[in-house]
């Protein structure tokens, strides 16, 4: 069910992004399942990494990040020939024009958060509390690429195959069955008061989020769903999982202002596996050998 070879690549540079770990959380995951459900998609390494023609639901509470995951799938042509306008245009003050802009067309509001994305500083998405993109310019001297024309085709195919939504991670989860397998990538609970990083959405995600998203996984395992949910290493993650399987993996931390902080962290995977399943055993032992 795993697309191991030409597989089609993020278009977006995301914060938390799992391209790093896919080899370890496809080694955990079943071989063989009826659904993919992804509630938080950020920049859908994960979900690019399931093989072609596979049915999936994947979600995001970024309504414009979703938007622009539907532009490519229905029209990624036009997207493209908007991206090449954007990128002769280049420049510092053409950037923060472009974001104080509110377009209303749906190209023309993928084609500005595609090119904020790639020419910001960092490649951050950060909202203010207003909900207003407030990331400075990167400083580039040339554009950076905007898109890969094969790789734009090859995710514009993928999503073909794909319910996309924007909605709360509740609702997707619930419509989760016997034979689905889910893997959850919510925003992290802090190691650190200062840590934490949650303006992907304005208002945040809570703890009382945290342990909604813990609920509604068990359910969902319940109904026969296979589980696997990242997050941070912290105590209190360790706790809230008590009775699901959990794995250490060591990711790189990417996007941070200062060079020096960038590195690995530890992070965990929460195994959930359907009741009655029989499987438990084997996916701890799956677990061991990856750790």
């Amino acid at each position: 069910m795993f697309n191991h070879l030409h597989r089609a690549r993020p278009v977006l540079k995301w914060a938390g992004g799992k391209s790093s770990l896919l080899q370890e959380l496809i080694s955990l995951f079943p071989g063989r399942f009826e659904r993919y459900i992804e509630p938080f998609l950020g920049g859908a390494s994960v979900y690019l990494a399931i093989a072609p023609g596979t049915k999936a639901i994947i979600n995001d509470s970024n309504s414009d990040l979703m938007l622009t995951y539907k532009v490519i799938r229905d029209n990624p042509e036009q997207l493209m020939k908007q991206l090449d306008s954007y990128k002769k245009r280049y420049s510092e003050t053409f950037y923060f024009q472009v974001r104080k802009s509110n377009p209303i067309s749906a190209i023309e509001r993928a084609t500005r958060f595609i090119f904020l994305n790639k020419t910001c500083f960092n490649g951050l998405y950060r909202t203010n509390s207003k909900g207003l993109f407030n990331v400075s310019f990167g400083k580039r001297v040339k554009c950076p690429e905007l898109y890969d024309l094969e790789n734009m085709l090859s995710v514009s195919k993928r999503l073909s195959r794909a319910k996309i939504m924007n909605t709360d991670f509740a609702e997707v989860i619930a419509s989760a069955r016997k034979g689905d397998l889910i893997y959850c990538d919510p925003p992290y609970v802090p190691l650190s008061d200062t840590a934490y990083f949650s303006s992907y959405t304005p208002g945040g995600f809570t703890w009382s989020d945290q342990n909604r998203l813990r609920d509604a996984c068990d359910q969902a395992r319940k109904r026969g769903a296979q589980i696997f949910v990242s997050n941070s290493s912290a105590p209190v993650v360790r706790k809230l999982f008590t009775g699901w399987r959990l794995k250490t993996v060591h990711a790189p931390r990417c996007i941070n202002s200062k060079g020096d902080r960038r590195g690995k962290i530890e992070e965990l995977i929460a195994i959930s596996l359907p009741y009655g399943s029989g499987s438990e055993e084997l996916i701890s032992r799956r677990a061991e050998s990856v750790a």
